[in-house]
This record gives C-alpha cells, sequence and structure tokens, in this order.
C-alpha cells in the first residue's frame, strides 16, 4: 500500500482528480449494476402479478399492483391497463411514449459514466505535459547542473499520471460497455412484456370498470 501511495504522491496534483473520478465512476457503475439488477426482478415480479390477475379477470388488482410499483416500469403497465379500451395503434403509441420514460429511467447516469471515463486520458495527458514542462524549467534553470535525480521527478510525473489515466479508463470502458449491453436488453426485454400484456388485454378483451382503483 505504501508502493501505491509512493506513485500517488510521484504523479503530482493531477492525480487528485483522476482519483477523484475514478471513485465517481466506481459509484456509478456499482450502483447501475445494482440498480439493473433490481429492475430485471421488478419486471418478471411485476409481469408474472400482471399475468396471474389477467388470467382471474381482476383488473383492479392487476392496476393496483402498477400503482404500488411507482416507478416507470409500473406506470408503463398501469397506462396499458387504464387505455386497454382504445384503438391498438393509439395504445401502441401512447405505450411507446411511457417505454422512453423506461429506458431513460435505465439510462440514468450513463453520460456521466461516459464523460469520465472520455476525461480520465485526457487528465493524464496533462499530466504528462505538466510533468515534462517541470522537467524541462528545471534543466532551464540548473544549466549544466541539472542531475538525473532532478529531472526524473518531471519524467516520473509525466508517466504515472499516463498510466494511471488508461489504468482508470480501460476497465471503466469495458463496464461501460457492458452496462450499455444489458440496458439494451432490459429495453428489448420490456418490450416484449409490455407487447405481450397488450395481446393479452386485447385478447381476453376485458372491460371490466377500474373504479375501485381509480
Amino acid at each position: 500500500m505504501s508502493g501505491v501511495w509512493v506513485f500517488i504522491v510521484k504523479g503530482g496534483p493531477v492525480m487528485i482528480p483522476i482519483l477523484a473520478l475514478s471513485v465517481v465512476a466506481l459509484t456509478i457503475i456499482l450502483a447501475k449494476l445494482w440498480e439493473l439488477w433490481r429492475f430485471r426482478m421488478r419486471l418478471n415480479k411485476l409481469s408474472h402479478k400482471l399475468y396471474m390477475f389477467m388470467q382471474e379477470g381482476n383488473l383492479s388488482a392487476a392496476l393496483l399492483s402498477c400503482r404500488d410499483d411507482g416507478t416507470p416500469l409500473g406506470r408503463l403497465f398501469e397506462s396499458a391497463l387504464v387505455h386497454r379500451s382504445h384503438e391498438r395503434a393509439d395504445l401502441t403509441r401512447r405505450l411507446e411514449r411511457l417505454g422512453g420514460d423506461v429506458v431513460a429511467d435505465l439510462e440514468s447516469y450513463m453520460p456521466a459514466l461516459a464523460t469520465i471515463i472520455g476525461v480520465e486520458p485526457m487528465l493524464g495527458f496533462l499530466g504528462t505535459i505538466v510533468g515534462l514542462m517541470k522537467a524541462f524549467m528545471a534543466w532551464e534553470r540548473m544549466g549544466e547542473q541539472i542531475t538525473i535525480t532532478i529531472l526524473a521527478g518531471g519524467i516520473y510525473e509525466a508517466m504515472i499520471t499516463t498510466a494511471a489515466g488508461l489504468i482508470i479508463a480501460i476497465p471503466y470502458y469495458l463496464l461501460y460497455n457492458h452496462l450499455v449491453t444489458r440496458i439494451g436488453a432490459l429495453a428489448r426485454q420490456t418490450e416484449e412484456r409490455t407487447e405481450e400484456f397488450v395481446d393479452l388485454l386485447t385478447v381476453t378483451n376485458l372491460r371490466e370498470p377500474l373504479r375501485h382503483a381509480l
């Protein structure tokens, strides 16, 4: 651990934003992994409950389950129930707009994560320039009295910050792509479950009033 701390110190002040942003990015990644896992569980649970209620013809219980969910996903299925008597094309357009809210919720903080991943190598290169400037300024100031030890400080800073920026950005970029893939898969799964639910509403042609739940 002490060796790592020595490298951080030798990396100079640019290491502060590099490490701070890496912590923010890691927090976003862990939070998104947890959020996506919970979304998949909630989607499976809610769609199963709604299917069971529809088989029983209990629309009021189905509507209450959607409202208890309290998320864009619940509002998506709630809209399908409330507007089930509309024409299929009109209902589909309405659900597409709400589906966009579900996807937007899944993609929250992803732009910030992408920005951090893009900025990390730039900060590393900035540290490289700063380190080399320090080395050349020391060389200019000391002239023939310059030593390898003095030059090494600036070169150390230049190399360490570049390495740090890339070491952080590369695995985070891979994790970002993994999250994007999972979000896309969940969006498609949500669309499929919604279409199946609309098909069930259309086939059963249920018209029970929802006054008890409204």
